[in-house]
């Protein structure tokens, strides 16, 4: 990966980095029911779908573009200490990154590791995971650059998503991502900060 100003960060697909920052609208899943959630832009568009995996009890779950097609499958990692989650490519299971949680340390955080084999975390996630307030940062060289944030309002909230929040009166909340970010791994990211947490709880 090359570094500068515009680090592309690709896990899941190059189709899902999108040129300019992208805002999307998800649902907070406290208590994931079997329920499928379609994750928006701030028009309403739907983008991708996420599903959980029938007959698993919470270990599953799994991400589809709008289109219904497989992109990734999360897995909670049976017997982990802490909350330990991977995510793996759906055409041959492969694993692509695993998400480690330390959120009961003074400092919470879920540390993201992709397939390379080295022992530092190649992603850190940090802040306030209860009010929904965090960011996704990319580790290089032992400083941390935020590809993408968490939280509940957004300022590019328009008329739409508003009036979208008022009558389905779900929990929202808003990931802003970076140019030339996987957009797909970003919301799989949010998607499991949610489900660890929950379970902390």
């Amino acid at each position: 990966m090359h570094h500068g100003g515009n680090n592309r960060v690709v896990v899941v697909s190059p189709q899902f980095c999108m040129p300019q920052q992208t805002v999307l609208v998800m649902q907070e899943q406290a208590g994931f029911k079997s329920d499928d959630f379609t994750i928006t832009d701030a028009t309403g568009r739907p983008i991708f779908k996420l599903s959980a995996a029938v007959c698993s009890i919470g270990n599953k779950r799994q991400l589809l573009d709008a289109y219904g097609t497989p992109l990734l499958h999360m897995e909670r990692k049976m017997m982990s200490l802490h909350g330990t989650w991977l995510l793996l490519r759906p055409s041959d299971g492969a694993k692509l990154a695993e998400l480690k949680s330390s959120l009961m340390s003074l400092t919470p955080s879920i540390k993201v590791y992709l397939n390379d084999g080295d022992k530092e975390p190649d992603y850190v996630i940090k802040g306030d995971f209860r009010s929904k307030r965090f960011s996704i940062c990319q580790r290089t060289h032992g400083s941390d650059v935020p590809i993408a944030q968490v939280q509940k309002e957004s300022r590019f909230a328009n008329s739409t998503a508003f009036l979208m929040s008022m009558v389905t009166d779900a929990q929202k909340y808003f990931v802003t991502i970076e140019p030339g970010v996987d957009a797909a791994f970003v919301v799989a990211l949010a998607t499991l900060c949610d489900e660890i947490y929950n379970d902390k709880e």
